[in-house]
């Protein structure tokens, strides 16, 4: 399992908000984080696996994009943080 996925969503417990920013190599992708399986108090889904809502990417040209659903793999994200948490 990727570290990543695993401090996204333990993190997810303990902030206010529930709007993701995360940055891969060529994009910044901002949406609502998706929990899945809330009833044992793990709200992953597929492993490796970060579901956003509602995302908005903006790409390294400053192309901005909207999507309803985007799936990322945590590997491919180097850093995150959530909107709470931001300046």
């Amino acid at each position: 399992m990727c570290k990543t996925y695993d401090a996204i969503y333990e993190i997810a417990k303990y902030v206010e908000s529930d709007i993701l920013i995360c940055k891969t190599e060529h994009a910044v992708f901002e949406g609502q984080l998706h929990k899945c399986d809330c009833y044992s108090n793990d709200c992953k889904c597929e492993d490796g696996i970060v579901t956003l809502k509602d995302v908005v990417v903006t790409c390294d040209d400053g192309q901005k994009h909207e999507f309803r659903w985007m799936n990322i793999s945590s590997k491919h994200i180097v850093a995150f943080s959530f909107k709470c948490c931001q300046l």
